[in-house]
């Protein structure tokens, strides 16, 4: 996951007001993923749930 500008070959929606920017060859694994916002003892940081660890790219 990175915080970067679309690629031309992206699936781009807008999930909850958010633009996300997908690549296609791991658009089939996103499909249950919710993405959230936890603390942690670095602070505050994005996570990933849902995901399997077989789908691990």
């Amino acid at each position: 996951m990175s915080l970067d500008e679309a690629k031309a070959d992206d699936k781009v929606e807008t999930l909850n007001e958010i633009i996300v920017a997908i690549d296609p060859k791991i658009e089939s694994m996103t499909t249950d993923l919710v993405l959230d916002v936890q603390e942690g003892p670095q602070g505050k940081g994005l996570v990933l749930h849902g995901m399997k660890d077989s789908d691990c790219c």
